[in-house]
């Protein structure tokens, strides 16, 4: 097992700046962590087709995404968990119920039960993501292997009613579902497995409540200045932006390049 250090980076809040872009800082940082013999790797909620451009963008050819369900390596698909369609079937109904807008992630393509839902749309924004084509049963036709659900609050009672489901608060607009015993920490621990890395040099950035699980997996962990106070509180260490070079100054920090 090679001891090569691993360093897994959350898009939003992260590695991406304010405008979605990665700083020409951060790209530079992460070809230097090459050079060291480091691993980068994308830890994020978002789906393979929205990360494909920055992968090759930023050299990083291996990804946890949607929040441990999609694991690639170097552009190779190793491991996947698609959410059972029963009971996706059973949360769009009780939401559709109550008037709460759903966007079902495959990896393709995100499909959305209401396209004119306003918390829906200002995510988008937020993400630089087209509002989504509305399609309320894709999970019938096609694997889908994450939910976002549009709540500003109130994702307790979908919690106590679907507790084979994880609700974690993603932006003020919305909270991301995903199976209970998945998270970014077991993506990373399954990625570690496939590829023979050690989770003895591993590191994480992070920004968000999704992010948790994963600084409590991997040895080192790297709170952005923007983070959420509870990702704050169990960092090993605290940077400053993406904005303001912080990929590249946290890098530093863990010595992993000068």
């Amino acid at each position: 097992m090679t001891k090569r250090p691993v360093v897994f980076f959350d898009l939003d809040g992260t590695l991406l700046t304010s405008d979605n872009k990665v700083a020409k800082s951060s790209i530079e940082a992460i070809e230097k962590l090459i050079e060291n013999d480091g691993i980068p790797v994308l830890a994020t909620g978002r789906p393979p087709f929205e990360t494909k451009k920055l992968r090759a963008e930023t050299g990083i050819g291996s990804a946890v995404l949607m929040n441990g369900q999609f694991i690639v390596h170097e552009g190779e698909v190793v491991s996947r968990n698609r959410i059972n369609p029963v009971q996706l079937k059973k949360l769009g109904d009780y939401a559709t119920q109550r008037g709460v807008t759903l966007s079902f992630h495959t990896a393709e393509q995100i499909f959305t039960t209401n396209n004119q839902c306003e918390l829906l749309k200002k995510d988008c924004l937020e993400c630089d993501r087209e509002i989504p084509e509305v399609d309320d049963d894709i999970y019938m036709n096609k694997p889908v292997y994450q939910v976002e659900i549009y709540l500003e609050d109130g994702e307790e009672e979908y919690q106590e009613k679907f507790p084979e489901l994880h609700f974690v608060r993603n932006s003020p607009y919305n909270c991301d579902v995903f199976p209970k015993d998945v998270s970014k920490a077991t993506g990373i621990k399954k990625f570690l497995e496939v590829t023979g890395l050690s989770k003895e040099n591993t590191y994480a950035f992070g920004d968000g409540l999704n992010d948790l699980e994963m600084f409590g997996f991997v040895k080192t962990s790297v709170a952005m200045e923007n983070s959420v106070e509870e990702i704050k509180e169990v960092a090993t260490y605290i940077t400053k932006s993406a904005d303001d070079d912080g990929i590249a100054d946290g890098l530093k920090m863990c010595g992993l390049i000068d």
